[in-house]
């Protein structure tokens, strides 16, 4: 299991909220924690880039008779229909009963990445008995990156949108696949942590298709953003303010909209359990909303977890190994919430 920051760290965290005495002043020490980790943000960045490119591989004849698998299920076919991204991959578990589904959202700076990277780790998953529907959505421009790669594509809240659509599918059909709609948890990676995050906090987009926050037990971020004006300032002073511009406000939108766009601006309507996971690299990311869920006295229903031993990219590839402890701190988590709601 991970870890909370160690004692010395929230001590300082307390004293510097004593001396936050406003807004402003909060708003500036959150804005100093992302300074500090402006080499961090490279790394990330870089490896979230990276991994988008990890492609899945055949079943296993091994595994074939544990799992069933579905794959390039349509979740939306309206308007603006992608056939390649408005779709997912449905892995169940076949020799032993489902304990919950749980909708998978992939990372890639939100500009790269597909649901065909996170086969192996829905596999990992299912084989523990959870139901994973590992989604695509549409992505923003990656030019920003390099001139080879797309300059045009989506912006916020276009992917959001899509995933509360492969929420409202998942909701609608799971029984069509043997599976319980009361049990649905919603996760995902970098910036599918992000997105299960805001999806989970802000609940306009499921109401969009007349469901609410309620209709999920539980929401998983790994490794996400959680407030955006912080990562453009960790990006900016991080790598320049053409990769900031290009890449964050390519994925959100003008600088004034990053506020409607971070989960953390949600974070007094919260009502869904949730555990947040991260690695060293983004750790100051997850601190920020650590200690705003302590100011606001969420600490019984937002917990967090702390591999400080891992990379972005190590925390992602163990999600799929043999033996996984972070794995193993998920499914324990979705164990305990449902037999919570039972």
């Amino acid at each position: 299991m991970g870890t909370r920051p160690s004692d010395d760290r929230q001590n300082e965290t307390k004293r510097q909220n004593k001396i936050a005495t406003g807004p402003e002043d909060l708003k500036m020490t959150r804005l100093s924690r992302f300074q500090d980790a402006r080499l961090n943000s490279f790394k990330a960045l870089l490896a979230a880039c990276a991994l988008s490119f990890i492609g899945g591989a055949p079943i296993s004849p091994a595994f074939a008779e544990e799992l069933s698998e579905t794959l390039d299920l349509a979740y939306y076919e309206g308007a603006d229909f992608s056939d390649e991204k408005h779709r997912l991959d449905l892995i169940v578990p076949s020799d032993q009963p489902v304990l919950a589904t749980m909708l998978w959202i992939h990372g890639g700076a939100w500009a790269f990445g597909d649901r065909k990277n996170d086969l192996e780790l829905a596999r990992a998953f299912a084989r523990e008995g959870i139901a994973v529907a590992s989604m695509s959505y549409r992505l923003s421009r990656g030019d920003w990156r390099g001139e080879e790669f797309p300059s045009t594509g989506v912006q916020h809240p276009e992917h959001v949108k899509d995933v509360a659509r492969a929420f409202a599918w998942l909701h609608a059909h799971a029984e069509d696949y043997g599976l319980d709609n009361s049990k649905l948890i919603v996760s995902g990676f970098s910036a599918g942590g992000h997105l299960s995050a805001l999806l989970a906090m802000d609940g306009q987009y499921l109401a969009a298709h007349d469901l609410s926050t309620s209709d999920m037990i539980a929401a998983i971020p790994v490794a996400g953003g959680y407030d955006l004006e912080g990562y453009y300032v960790a990006i900016e002073e991080g790598l320049g303010e053409e990769i900031a511009v290009g890449h964050v406000l390519g994925v959100f939108g003008p600088r004034e909209t990053l506020a409607d766009a971070s989960p953390l601006t949600y974070l007094s309507n919260a009502s869904i359990p949730m555990l947040v996971l991260t690695e060293a690299e983004t750790a100051d990311y997850t601190r920020v909303f650590d200690d705003a869920v302590g100011e606001m006295g969420k600490t019984d229903l937002i917990q967090f977890s702390y591999y400080d031993e891992e990379t972005h990219a190590s925390l992602l590839a163990s999600l799929s190994a043999e033996d996984s402890p972070a794995r193993d701190e998920m499914v324990a988590y979705i164990s305990s919430v449902v037999g919570s709601e039972e």
